[in-house]
């Protein structure tokens, strides 16, 4: 077995593991129910049974994190094979998720483009996370050989090819997030855009923005700028302070984690 294989086996088997945790954890409203509720699973255990429809799920979930976890490697070839796997595991990923959805969760298959369109917008952060990750090793290059045009003001030209990421992880998924969004529990805008979307898509960025570039804090203030109008959309004009300062502070500990680790990294053992 090559050193590539063994790569992805070990990604295949956290990522599939990392996939089954949640569905193990919520046993009890998948399988079971509880307080007057059906459960999740109640339409596929009506085919399969209890045994049949927990094989399926687990294995639909295994699936679904094994393909999350070996996302980035496609990435890793030259040339046009890096675009023919890229569509090739967006296919598969697409298609575990819409079985995940529509099988094991019930959901009606008409919302099925909304979601696969929100998956499409998480695969592009990591396409753009690439291309940002490509651009950086040119300018290294670039000013290695002494090419390089030197610091602009403010280091807005280091921050410039971040700003897609941020503006589809502080515009694009929460307008995305609030047509999902159901009316009556706004479970995507109350917990899942101001818990996970902007921590994570705040952090992460701006930890290898900091790595790369170092200490850049044009990056959190515009952060903060483009996600204040889009959060006046997204929840009907209301003024959530604290969802802001999130919007702030995540990429802000994120840029600062890096360059910390930049400077680190310089200094060596």
């Amino acid at each position: 077995m090559t050193d590539r294989q063994k790569q992805w086996l070990l990604r295949i088997l956290l990522g599939g593991g990392a996939g089954v945790l949640p569905a193990l954890a919520l046993w009890g409203p998948l399988f079971a129910g509880g307080y007057s509720a059906p459960p999740v699973c109640r339409g596929l255990m009506d085919v399969l049974g209890l045994p049949g429809a927990a094989a399926v799920t687990l294995g639909l979930c295994f699936g679904f994190g094994a393909a999350v976890g070996v996302a980035t490697l496609p990435f890793e070839d030259q040339g046009g094979r890096v675009l023919r796997r890229s569509l090739l595991h967006f296919a598969v990923t697409a298609c575990l998720f819409s079985a995940l959805l529509t099988l094991s969760l019930g959901m009606e298959p008409r919302w099925l483009p909304l979601w696969l369109l929100l998956l499409a917008a998480v695969y592009l952060v990591i396409w753009l996370g690439r291309w940002v990750g490509w651009y950086g090793e040119v300018r290294q290059l670039r000013r290695a050989l002494g090419l390089d045009a030197g610091p602009s003001p403010l280091h807005w030209r280091e921050t410039l090819p971040y700003l897609p990421v941020l503006l589809l992880v502080n515009a694009g998924l929460p307008l995305l997030l609030a047509l999902l969004d159901a009316p009556d529990v706004p479970v995507l805008r109350a917990l899942v855009l101001p818990c996970l979307v902007l921590p994570l898509g705040g952090f992460c960025p701006a930890l290898s923005l900091g790595k790369r570039q170092g200490l850049r804090p044009l990056y959190p203030l515009a952060s903060l700028l483009v996600f204040v109008p889009a959060s006046l959309w997204v929840y009907g004009g209301q003024t959530i302070p604290l969802f802001w300062a999130v919007s702030l502070c995540a990429p802000l500990l994120g840029n600062l984690a890096g360059w910390a680790w930049r400077r680190q990294g310089r200094r060596g053992p």
